[in-house]
């Protein structure tokens, strides 16, 4: 079975000749496996898990565009999947690059500790905080922060830098032009790969 939901407005206040938008949902997860969020448009995706059936989703969007981007929600069979998408009008690559001048988007999602995470942006930065069954990660010009995290994890990020609080974890660190501190003989039954190409990558046990 295959269907959408799109977000409507939920609170619109105007500020200072801006607007902003607040929206919530909350989702019946126990027949989901996977969550993939594909979302170019949101600058900040903020996770945390918690033992509970259900997924939480709320935003936080201001900006001259806000009424101009749309949340969709799609599921199939086992997989949820996040994505955002502009109005026509802004389908130009030049509008589209103006509306991200005087647009934010940020997103926070509570989900359950046993779906496997699949999070893919070019704008994003990450912030995750919990127990994961896998959480995998590709940003473009975003950071990735993980937080008292526990679980397997892939982590591949462009331009942005890296930080990751864990335990019981056989860590892989790369950067290609940035440094990496990680500590010494830190093993576990997790595995955590992590990849920068400009950035730096720290991990810290807990």
């Amino acid at each position: 079975m295959k269907f959408y939901v799109s977000f409507l407005i939920f609170i619109s206040v105007v500020l200072s000749g801006f607007s902003q938008k607040d929206i919530s949902g909350t989702y019946d997860a126990q027949n989901i496996e996977k969550l993939y969020i594909f979302t170019d448009e949101v600058f900040k995706i903020n996770l945390k898990t918690s033992k509970t059936d259900k997924i939480i989703l709320t935003s936080h969007s201001e900006g001259e565009y806000f009424n101009d981007i749309f949340l969709n929600m799609e599921l199939l069979q086992d997989r949820m999947i996040l994505t955002t998408q502009f109005r026509e009008i802004l389908q130009s690559g030049y509008d589209k690059l103006s509306a991200h001048k005087v647009f934010s988007l940020e997103i926070t999602l509570e989900i359950p500790e046993y779906l496997e995470v699949f999070i893919k942006s070019n704008i994003a930065s990450v912030s995750g905080i919990g127990t994961y069954e896998n959480l995998e990660i590709e940003l473009k010009s975003g950071s990735c922060e993980l937080k008292n995290f526990q679980g397997n994890a892939l982590v591949n990020i462009y331009k942005g830098s890296i930080d990751v609080q864990t335990q019981n974890a056989e860590i892989t660190a790369i950067s290609r032009n940035g440094k990496v501190v990680v500590p010494p003989a830190m093993t576990g039954k997790n595995k955590i790969e992590l990849t920068t190409i400009n950035g730096n990558i720290r991990v810290r046990e807990y």
